[in-house]
């Protein structure tokens, strides 16, 4: 499994986050799990089961306790493929147009924000205002009230 596709279930990566601070008990980590997303024992247990399967945890079992940490691998792992995916962000091709500029376009497109990805939404909310890209401003003009 792909260091990505353990990441982008939020269970599993609850559990790699709340690892990062230091070996956990199963009980702790089930704890954390059922609380934060209402899921069954069940189901945590069979999160960690795929994580010490595809060796992101190292389980120890010390009766009548199992604790689990880690793996240093995954980690350096998780950095190499950083690292890819920043190599290729830096090397990228394709369109030389600002953000600001695309979101612009879909903005006239009456279409609003849909599709648009989360972190050009910010940028685009802020121009939206100082233009008046919703229309408001020209909807207040028109009705003879000041801006």
């Amino acid at each position: 499994m792909h260091v990505y596709e353990v990441l982008a279930q939020p269970i599993r990566r609850r559990i790699v986050e709340v690892l990062a601070s230091g070996e956990h008990t199963a009980g702790v980590l089930e704890n954390v799990v059922v609380r934060e997303f209402h899921v069954t024992r069940a189901a945590a247990q069979h999160h960690l089961r795929l994580l010490k399967d595809h060796d992101v945890v190292i389980a120890e079992s010390d009766w009548p306790h199992r604790s689990y940490r880690l793996n240093d691998h995954f980690i350096s792992y998780l950095e190499l493929e950083a690292q890819k995916l920043r190599w290729f962000w830096d090397r990228r091709i394709g369109w030389r147009v600002r953000a600001e500029q695309v979101v612009g376009f879909h903005l006239q497109s009456g279409r609003g924000y849909r599709g648009s990805p989360p972190w050009i939404l910010e940028s685009a909310r802020a121009r939206a205002v100082e233009v008046g890209a919703f229309g408001e401003k020209r909807r207040r003009q028109q009705r003879g009230h000041a801006s």
